[in-house]
């Protein structure tokens, strides 16, 4: 009897830490519209998988891919995406279903910079159902990088205290249990039709996210996760296709150099992969009925607004056609 208050006593307490634990995930971490990108990824088979940044989330419209080309597709780029996670969220849609085509979109600094412990590092991995491919996802970076997000994904979103009861209220609306897009709208601005869409805001624009290539600070796991993105497709007769979203023609003009470098670059090494690359600021290309200036985007960096998108993905349809 001794013996057993000595192990009731600290599974009392392992289980109390357990439910706190997971009681200040629910009240903290924020309800995200990557719950239901995964939750689409899961529970339905896609022709086309659009994978990338959150040029890609705000650039591509998934719906407009549907409509021009009558195959089912599904977007899931996202801001803090790197070719790790992408690789990841591929392999967890083909337990579904296999997709025809993968379309990558490639934002060139997340190839030049570290994976950092963001509120954006876990996100994936958070709303991610349980499978043998989450479990090696949580081994290949979750615990690898930073175990405070495996064991406390609340932690990254711990001054989100004064939002509780909004976050409590939005998951516990019928809206969000049945993954209606509508709970992310804020006056016409928000994720809607499968992706980001931006409202255009005219005038000046911030330059200070906008990462630049510098091959001397390439990031090896990018290029080694994409690698093996590029050979799970090839083994499962996946179409790989990569892209570079436009971006303002004010960015190209002071920055011309730099993606001109970076398009030689990575044209080369898709290249010798045997990997289409369509980079749409390429001297020449042109989209039908899409506006180039600062007042289509949020920024240099190239967030479209909803309207440059849909323009952009009649074109892109066309392409992958």
């Amino acid at each position: 009897m001794h013996s057993f208050r000595k192990i009731r006593i600290p599974a009392a307490v392992v289980l109390l830490l357990l439910a706190v634990n997971l009681g200040l995930n629910y009240i903290l971490i924020p309800a995200s519209y990557v719950n239901f990108m995964i939750h689409k990824g899961v529970s339905q088979a896609h022709d086309t998988v659009f994978l990338g940044t959150s040029h890609g989330l705000n650039g591509i419209s998934p719906k407009i891919v549907e409509e021009q080309s009558g195959e089912k597709a599904i977007n899931l780029c996202m801001g803090g995406e790197y070719p790790r996670d992408a690789y990841y969220l591929l392999k967890m849609v083909c337990e579904k279903s296999v997709p025809k085509t993968v379309v990558y979109e490639l934002d060139f600094g997340y190839w030049c910079t570290p994976e950092g412990q963001r509120g954006d590092f876990n996100r994936i991995y958070y709303e991610m159902p349980w499978s043998l491919v989450k479990a090696e996802y949580l081994l290949a970076k979750e615990w690898k990088l930073d175990f405070r997000a495996v064991l406390f994904p609340w932690f990254y979103y711990r001054g989100q205290f004064r939002d509780v009861k909004k976050i409590v209220s939005l998951k516990q609306s019928r809206e969000y249990r049945d993954h209606e897009e509508a709970v992310f709208q804020l006056d016409g601005y928000g994720y809607m039709d499968g992706f980001m869409r931006n409202r255009p805001i005219p005038g000046e624009k911030p330059e200070d996210n906008l990462v630049l290539w510098n091959e001397e600070e390439r990031n090896e796991d990018s290029f080694r996760y994409f690698e093996k993105m590029a050979d799970f497709c090839k083994k499962k007769g996946i179409r790989l296709v990569v892209l570079t979203t436009p971006v303002p023609g004010a960015a190209l003009d002071k920055y011309g150099e730099n993606f001109q470098e970076a398009d030689t670059f990575f044209t080369e090494y898709l290249e010798q992969m045997g990997i289409d690359y369509w980079n749409y600021n390429r001297p020449g290309t042109r989209i039908e009925n899409f506006d180039d200036s600062l007042d289509a985007f949020t920024d240099y960096e190239g967030h479209m607004s909803a309207g440059q998108a849909e323009a952009f993905s009649v074109q892109l349809v066309e392409d992958i056609l």
